[in-house]
Parts: structure tokens; C-alpha cells; sequence
């Protein structure tokens, strides 16, 4: 069942923000919003972050076919980042993170940029299929491989926000950029879309962690 409950929703988000300042190895945050609420509460929340960057996008992208789907709506989010944002103008980069959720390792993944890489993501599906809770990706990848997917993306005819990061993923390389392999990294959190909850399990990450390196090897050779 969706989680649409608007008390739910705003604390998931208030207690994902106060996770996120927390954290010692996140120095930028853009915190964007696509329904145009209020954000007062986060920015009041943020003030108290001294040693943050913390960015706002607030905007109204609501008025767009709902049956395109939600990925349709997150693609509109990210090219309004890319509009607005002056974070990601003057470092260049990015981690997308759903905003119901926290990630305690993100550090995992800001250590490969050291290898530069172009997009940062995992492939499922044969292939087809990319996790869009976390990747990361230059401003580069968003502007030139992955928003001119937008138009792809249609939830009805199954084409769905995860097929065009993957295919942007492919293009990148294609074109000659590099890719790393996102790697396992625990989700804490809510579905907004099913209620699930994402908590962590040592079993389950170590199992990802040696699926990781299985994937890292072979993909290697």
C-alpha cells in the first residue's frame, strides 16, 4: 500500500533530513522538492548544521500525465537540480538518494570518485535494469545521458525510470566515459510506494558484499 498519510510523509522526510546533517562525511546537501511545499521546517532544521552546505529546489512538478509514473515525475526533479542548483554547478557531482532515505555508508560510494567516473550504478535484468535509490553520476552524465531519457520514461508501456538510467549508464560508456559498479551500501527508511521498511541486517549486507565482489570480478575479466 502507498504511503500517503502527510503526517507519515513529513516525518519520514524531517527524520531521513536530520540523519543526513548528522552525518560527518556529507558536507553538500541539495534538498529538492517536487510538489512545491512549504519547506520552512527543513530550513529552519538546516540553520542549525553549521558545517553543512545545505541547497534548497523547491518547485511544482505535479502537472504532468500521472500515468507516466513516479520515475517521470523524479526525471523533472533532477532536471530542475540541474537548472537550479549552484551546489552542483561548483562540484560537479552528485549521489542521488530517495528522500525517505538515509545512508549510513555513503562514503563507499564518494571514495570512487577518486577513480572519476562518469556514472556511478549497479545493472540487474541482464542488463536492462539500474537501482535508482542510490547512484551517482557528473553533471555531465545528468545533462547529456540521462534527462534525454525523460521522454522514454512512461510507467504505462513499462518503461520505467530504472531502464532509462541503465540505458544511460550503457550510452556513457559507449560515448567513451567510465562506469563503476555502485557498490552495496545499506538503505535505512520507507517506501513511499509499498510501506516497505528498510532497516539494516549484517546477513543480508554480507551477502551483497559478496555478490558485490563476485560482480566486481567477473565484469573485470
Amino acid at each position: 500500500m502507498e504511503r500517503t498519510g502527510i503526517d507519515d510523509r513529513f516525518n519520514d522526510y524531517v527524520q531521513a533530513f536530520k540523519f543526513w546533517l548528522n552525518d560527518q562525511e556529507v558536507k553538500n546537501i541539495i534538498f529538492v522538492e517536487n510538489s512545491g511545499y512549504d519547506l520552512q521546517a527543513f530550513r529552519e532544521i538546516a540553520v542549525k548544521a553549521k558545517s553543512k552546505k545545505v541547497e534548497f529546489v523547491s518547485f511544482d512538478g505535479q502537472h504532468f500525465d500521472r500515468s507516466l509514473g513516479k520515475g517521470y515525475g523524479e526525471m523533472l526533479a533532477l532536471r530542475q537540480v540541474l537548472t537550479e542548483s549552484e551546489l552542483l554547478k561548483s562540484v560537479g557531482r552528485f549521489i542521488k538518494v530517495n528522500g525517505r532515505y538515509y545512508v549510513p555508508d555513503l562514503y563507499k560510494l564518494t571514495e570512487l570518485w577518486h577513480e572519476s567516473p562518469e556514472v556511478i550504478c549497479d545493472f540487474t535484468k541482464n542488463l536492462t535494469w539500474s537501482d535508482s535509490r542510490v547512484f551517482g553520476g557528473t553533471r555531465s552524465f545528468l545533462e547529456n545521458f540521462l534527462l534525454p531519457e525523460l521522454m522514454k520514461v512512461n510507467d504505462t508501456t513499462g518503461r520505467y525510470f530504472e531502464h532509462a538510467l541503465a540505458f544511460a549508464a550503457h550510452s556513457t560508456i559507449a560515448a567513451g566515459g567510465s562506469w563503476e559498479l555502485c557498490p552495496p551500501v545499506p538503505i535505512i527508511g520507507i517506501s513511499g510506494t509499498d510501506n516497505a521498511v528498510y532497516k539494516r541486517s549484517k546477513i543480508k549486507e554480507n551477502l551483497r558484499l559478496v555478490l558485490y565482489k563476485v560482480k566486481k570480478y567477473l565484469l573485470a575479466r
